[in-house]
């Protein structure tokens, strides 16, 4: 029986460590006197198979066998070595081990020939070679994911698997989840939520060499406390001019953003993160706006009144509510439709100017 107290709560993150492809041989060597013939090949797979970018100091390793029905009665002899046997663990066809119970060193995650999970590891490992400033990037995700989450596996993991997912697609190892409908779901209030955006906005202003802007801002329902919404995080970022916001586009896109090409709306520039097919669910939207759109000062205006008045959040969680479940699959219709509530809401308390989605 596994104690689940072994499985590991705290994120730790370290620069890479020109020991790590040693303690792989050295894994893989072992694995190798295990498996013996029945053993194809052996990868050294995750991010400490990565140079120059940060890491949990535990290495992932990649055996491929022949046979998988023959492993599980060596498991005695992986754990003479110290791992931990798990099997499947969430992923099917995967024997998956740890080491050790007090001080995890490495990862064991064993596949069949032909499983489909071989090429997504190894294709992720490929593309970041192949281009450090997405491997810089998902160093940069991680580490500002670490910090808001030192103490939050669950959410460290999830902060950064849109980006993932963004990479799956670009290499052709997207799985079919991500080919899920687009639909609107509503989730009760998630105190990760500013986190997420905390996290977020630091990296923005990292991978973007401190472009010039006035602004950076988390609005939308996430950044309303005990506020039902989708759980996508919306940051706006104003500029002078919105016609520096091409400056803006790779350095989003190296952080796992889509930029919008065919937005009919020329004030303002719109990126996705996590929208299917490029990955499982919409995690994230950017809004680049010019300081003369007064979008973002009626979305803080709105904000802070459902954070200050209980009452209006409420109708308003109750209308998003109501309104996911009519129009699921019709975007434009559930904003418009909300829209309605926000212009009443704004004009009652005192704003004359034009609203605009």
């Amino acid at each position: 029986m596994i104690d689940i107290n072994e499985k590991i709560k705290t994120v730790e993150l370290l620069e890479y460590n020109s020991e790590w492809p040693a303690m792989f041989e050295n894994a893989a060597a072992e694995i190798k006197s295990i498996l013996q013939d029945n053993l194809l090949e052996v990868h050294h797979i995750g991010s400490t198979s990565i140079p120059n970018i940060y890491a949990k100091p535990m290495v992932d390793v990649l055996p491929i066998v022949k046979n998988l029905s023959l492993v599980d009665s060596l498991n005695r002899k992986f754990e003479a070595l110290g791992y931990v046997c798990m099997g499947e663990y969430g992923i099917p066809g995967r024997r998956y081990y740890w080491k050790t119970k007090t001080n995890r060193t490495h990862n064991i995650h064993l596949f069949e020939q032909g499983s489909p999970e071989i090429l997504a590891y190894l294709a992720f490992k490929e593309f970041m070679l192949a281009h450090d400033d997405y491997a810089q990037a998902y160093s940069l995700i991680k580490r500002n994911l670490a910090e808001v989450f030192s103490q939050d596996i669950e959410n460290y993991v999830n902060g950064k698997a849109s980006f993932i997912q963004m990479i799956a697609y670009k290499t052709d190892t997207a799985t079919a989840s991500q080919l899920a409908e687009d639909n609107i779901i509503i989730e009760p209030y998630n105190p990760a939520w500013p986190k997420l955006a905390e996290a977020e906005i630091k990296g923005i202003k990292t991978i973007s060499n401190q472009l010039p802007h006035i602004s950076i801002e988390h609005l939308g329902s996430t950044s309303v406390p005990e506020l039902s919404s989708k759980p996508i995080i919306d940051i706006f970022i104003t500029l002078a001019s919105v016609k520096e916001a091409n400056l803006w586009i790779k350095p989003l896109e190296t952080l796992g953003y889509v930029f919008w090409r065919e937005n009919p709306d020329t004030t303002q520039l719109r990126f996705f993160k996590g929208m299917p097919p490029f990955g499982m669910q919409r995690t994230h939207h950017i809004h680049i706006v010019d300081a003369s759109n007064n979008t973002v000062e009626h979305r803080i205006l709105f904000r802070d009144i459902l954070r200050n008045d209980q009452k209006i959040r409420l109708e308003y969680e109750s209308l998003k509510l109501k309104l996911s479940q009519s129009h699921s699959i019709d975007r434009e219709a559930y904003t418009d439709m909300k829209g309605e509530f926000i212009k009443k809401v704004l004009r009652a308390h005192g704003y004359l100017k034009p609203i605009t989605r």
